[in-house]
């Protein structure tokens, strides 16, 4: 059986992410699918297409996660993944490679304002799903039917589909309907306190913010390797986060051996923009990029970074991540490895030895991942309903 993999595509600033478990099971966190009309962009719809699995012809990844709903996370779902009732599902779809989302992670903070047509498109189908259950309809649980909301939200709208949610402090192991030994998430976001504090403005740093746990073997007490993926999220959160998770004496639910950098390495991850005004990074940040494994690295999934005004990705920002994991292990997605003037993806393989640099192999980068050991899977008190 392969190992489990987590590719990190090259998509400019923005986010797309896929990893794939041991039994071939992919979870996308994000989508940033731009046209190919030139010669230096990254084909990710035909990658995906590669990469993920076929059910009677139709192309599907196990679960879409959606971050939030700014265009750079969602960019090309309306294009490119089918929406509706998937028993229709036509042959002229089938052409179109449109994949199948069997299930779909929801955020409710999206329903709060929409920014774009993706993002509508998104929550339209949400909504469908949803509806089936408020239905009690036969299909319900169907794949392409399926839907977990995550976090709390600011309104009473889905109240009473709370037997869907996964809140912050809860640790999910089931995934398209299929129990996981070698992989779970823990949720940390978002949470109910930061979006009765925050109004529309600050809706990126109410991102779902989680943290992905790899195993190699069943029996297994520690994980080989643990990836933070936190779309948006700013400092404030990063700030509830550390204090919720020290609070329930869950600092476990912070390591990694990943890290990708939030906000495509934008320095609103250490401190309000711009960061002339703002010049000293929050010591909470800082304390969460603490929690680093032996040989962690941050992916800053952006274009390339300058020293210049932009922000993001931001200079400054990188050179505080660069000072927690050493120039080496800071990779970008834009730069770390090109072909033919193409950014190729970054791949970690997940093993038992630790994070290694990644290998460049066929025009893409692979790495035999892992990290140091020494975290034991424990029961949480976050998440139980206070935060």
């Amino acid at each position: 059986m392969a190992n489990a993999t987590i590719q990190y595509y090259p998509v400019g600033n923005g986010d797309t992410s896929l990893i794939t478990l041991e039994d071939k099971t992919t979870i996308l966190v994000d989508c940033n699918i731009r046209n190919c009309d030139d010669d230096e962009t990254y084909d990710v719809k035909k990658d995906l297409l590669q990469s993920v699995q076929y059910r009677n012809g139709i192309p599907y990844v196990d679960v879409f996660i959606l971050t939030h709903g700014d265009q750079d996370h969602c960019r090309g779902f309306k294009k490119n993944f089918y929406q509706g009732a998937p028993e229709k599902y036509s042959e002229a779809d089938k052409k179109d490679g449109l994949i199948r989302v069997d299930t779909m992670w929801f955020s409710p903070m999206i329903a709060e304002e929409h920014t774009n047509d993706d993002e509508d498109a998104y929550q339209l189908e949400a909504e469908r799903r949803l509806a089936l259950h408020r239905k009690n309809d036969a299909n319900k649980d169907n794949p392409g039917n399926r839907i977990k909301i995550i976090g709390y939200d600011g309104s009473t709208d889905y109240k009473d589909l709370d037997y869907l949610r996964a809140k912050p402090g809860d640790t999910v192991n089931r995934f398209n309907d299929r129990n996981q030994v070698l992989f779970s998430i823990f949720i940390h976001a978002p949470f109910k306190e930061h979006l009765e504090a925050l109004g529309d403005d600050k809706k990126n740093s109410t991102s779902i913010v989680f943290q992905a746990r790899f195993k190699n073997t069943p029996y297994q007490q520690d994980f080989s390797t643990l990836a933070m993926f936190g779309g948006d999220s700013d400092h404030t959160s990063w700030c509830i986060i550390l204090e919720k998770t020290k609070k329930y004496r869950n600092e476990h639910a912070l390591k990694w051996d990943l890290f990708l950098s939030p906000h495509h390495c934008s320095w609103s991850f250490f401190n309000e923009r711009p960061q002339e005004e703002n010049p000293d990074p929050k010591k909470t940040s800082l304390e969460v990029l603490d929690y680093r494994r032996n040989n962690a690295k941050v992916i800053a999934s952006s274009k390339k970074i300058l020293n210049d005004e932009d922000n993001p990705p931001h200079y400054e920002a990188k050179q505080e991540y660069v000072k927690k994991v050493t120039e080496g292990n800071f990779l970008n997605t834009t730069t770390y490895n090109v072909v033919n003037k193409i950014p190729q993806p970054i791949i970690f393989e997940v093993t038992s030895q630790g994070i290694v640099k990644p290998k460049q192999t066929e025009g893409a980068a692979k790495v035999a991942g892992g990290a140091g050991l020494g975290i034991v899977n424990s029961p949480s008190k976050y998440g139980n309903g206070k935060v």
